[in-house]
């Protein structure tokens, strides 16, 4: 009978460490390791930043990626703009649910939360950097003045503290008052949402402050510090937006955002490519229609700015060969200008040759190569 009961206390006990609270289909942990941090002295977990989050698992973070971009200066607000990936994103190639835009303060709490999860997880120790204290206007003194200091962006599109003159920070000045930015976020590098602890990584001593519950591997793919709070307190990131950060991005050296396509860009390019050559095909037939009159007249126009029907297949070659290497190289404006240029192009001399056929009543016979004959 006591062993009875004291395996049942010991069951009841081991619940509630664990509990889940299932209510409009949530299943919320009330203990979990990452939240164990909140009483470690480094970033506090229970503050109203946090207050989203209960442990709700109606997004599984394990199959999300995060790519922060760069922290920019975007209607007078200082932000880092970030892409999301979702699942089967193959290293933030594709799967991209949008291009988003976060505080700054914000984004480096959450990201230098994420740090000391990932290193707790392993037995090592993240230190909150002192940058953190101006996520806010925060009144400052320097040499007996009152300075104002926030966490910002630097010119070439990294964090910075930045000194103010008033309360809200809005009237920035250029006065170095001995504050300089510690936060370190990888820009441009695709980080996964949630990483899980590698044994083979643990040193002796580490491993042995690693405590994990018997839940853990149950409920953390669901915590994401990162990616949970950019999905909360994200700005949707619209075309001028976004023409904002590839300035940022190419201004800065950095080529990554312009050296791959994206998925509708390979989409538009294969659409574009494949309307080309079904106008080559039409205008080609369309020209077997023309009379001799009109080949003779179109021929003597060419003529006149010192060009030959025989010079027509050269010129196509070329067109198709830049299309096709700017396409490789990703270059992506010149790409984009010779495909698109050569479909509006063939499109005006096909409507070209249209309208000839019709006043000249269908024409006078068939002309050999579609009148391109070489002379």
């Amino acid at each position: 009978m006591r062993a009875t009961t004291f395996l049942s206390l010991l069951g009841s006990s081991t619940a509630a460490a664990a509990s889940s609270v299932r209510g409009e289909d949530k299943i919320i942990f009330k203990e979990q390791f990452e939240r164990a941090l909140s009483s470690s002295g480094d970033i506090s977990f229970d503050d109203d930043f946090w207050a989203y989050d209960e442990g709700s698992m109606d997004v599984t973070w394990d199959d999300y990626s995060i790519e922060p971009k760069k922290c920019i200066v975007y209607k007078n607000k200082h932000v880092i703009a970030f892409d999301l990936f979702g699942k089967g994103h193959k290293q933030c190639t594709k799967k991209q649910e949008g291009t988003y835009l976060m505080d700054t303060g914000q984004f480096a709490k959450a990201y230098v939360a994420q740090k000391q999860v990932d290193y707790s997880l392993v037995g090592n120790d993240y230190d909150t950097p002192d940058a953190l204290d101006y996520m806010e206007c925060t009144a400052v003194e320097y040499n007996d003045i009152y300075y104002y200091a926030k966490l910002g962006c630097s010119t070439v599109g990294g964090l910075k503290v930045i000194s103010y003159t008033d309360e809200y920070c809005t009237q920035e000045v250029s006065t170095n008052i001995g504050l300089y930015n510690d936060v370190k976020i990888s820009f441009s590098v695709c980080q996964t949402c949630v990483s899980w602890p590698a044994e083979v990584t643990y040193d002796d001593d580490a491993a042995e402050e690693v405590e994990l519950d018997d839940m853990f591997e149950s409920y953390h793919m669901y915590d994401s510090k990162l990616c949970g709070a950019a999905a909360q307190y994200k700005e949707n990131c619209g075309w001028g937006c976004k023409k904002v950060v590839k300035k940022a991005l190419s201004s800065s050296g950095n080529n990554n955002a312009k050296r791959s396509w994206g998925g509708f860009e390979k989409f538009s390019l294969f659409f574009w490519t494949f309307m080309a050559v079904g106008l080559v095909w039409v205008v080609l037939k369309q020209r077997r229609m023309m009379s001799r009159e009109d080949a003779i007249v179109e021929e003597a126009a060419m003529n006149g700015v010192g060009l030959k029907k025989r010079h027509v297949f050269p010129i196509a070659l070329g067109i198709i060969f830049f299309v096709l290497f700017a396409m490789f190289m990703v270059w992506k404006k010149l790409a984009w200008i010779l495909l698109i240029g050569t479909n509006v192009g063939l499109f005006a001399h096909f409507v070209f040759l249209r309208r000839k056929a019709k006043k000249s009543g269908g024409g006078e016979g068939y002309i050999k190569d579609a009148g391109l004959e070489i002379s």
